[in-house]
């Protein structure tokens, strides 16, 4: 995710940018829509809000990565499309807004690229695996769709934050792009992500919402738990702390 190193100042190039992605996020959001919102879109929306508030800052920008892209994820293969990027909209822009205190340009930026990363993954796996269950795709011989969503969802929405901090830092988009998410352990990091959210959506079709909430709420204890002995054992700046 992004964010701006001067909110008050914001170029005219930016403004666009966000409004062309928010705008193009909400129509295909509508036109994706699907079933009437069940039970399982208010599980997902709620397991990727907490997911949103587990975060690691990246070098440039202030840009982040968060927990989230795991759920997130995993909610791209159980929703219809439209479901899913309202998930990714809704707890992104809420954690950003009324937890984390961002810029709202900065959330409404972030909550569409994110919606717009599910719906495009979400496109290619109905495009390469139309009607394919979940356990299949996990457990059958059928990776390559899952490997071409994830690869497609990491284009879409790490593409789009370079492009942003490109914009708003004035820098060139393929280094942006490069130090945040170009580095072997940046990949690796991704990797795990989609991974897991693939076995959890898996976890999710076969146990349901009591099973997968036994497994995740652990994993977000430790990962809490993890982030916040970090912080005691290396205190931020007071520019990052004012950022954060």
């Amino acid at each position: 995710m992004w964010g701006m190193a001067n909110p008050a100042r914001i170029p005219l190039r930016v403004l666009a940018l966000v409004g062309v992605t928010v705008l193009l996020a909400t129509v295909a959001t509508i036109a994706g829509w699907g079933a009437p919102l069940e039970g399982a879109f208010w599980f997902w929306l709620a397991v990727c809000f907490v997911g949103e508030l587990v975060w690691l800052r990246l070098p440039v920008g202030q840009a982040t990565v968060s927990m989230a892209s795991c759920f997130t994820f995993a909610a791209l293969l159980l929703l219809p499309r439209g479901q899913a990027m309202l998930v990714a909209a809704v707890s992104s822009v809420v954690a950003e807004s009324l937890v984390m205190r961002k810029p709202p340009l900065r959330a409404l930026f972030n909550a569409g690229q994110g919606a717009l990363a599910v719906g495009a993954a979400s496109a290619v796996l109905a495009g390469l695996a139309p009607g394919v269950e979940v356990r299949e795709l996990v457990y059958g011989a059928r990776l390559l769709p899952l490997v071409a969503a994830a690869t497609v969802y990491f284009v879409v929405n790490t593409g789009s934050v370079a492009l942003a901090i490109a914009l708003s830092e004035r820098v060139p988009i393929v280094p942006a792009w490069l130090r945040n998410f170009g580095q072997l352990r940046h990949l690796l990091i991704n990797t795990a992500l989609y991974t897991l959210g693939a076995l959890m959506a898996s976890h999710y079709a076969n146990n349901g919402m009591i099973g997968t909430t036994l497994v995740t709420t652990p994993l977000v204890f430790a990962l809490v738990w993890a982030r916040q002995a970090r912080h005691r054992a290396t205190p931020l700046p007071d520019t990052e702390r004012r950022a954060a």
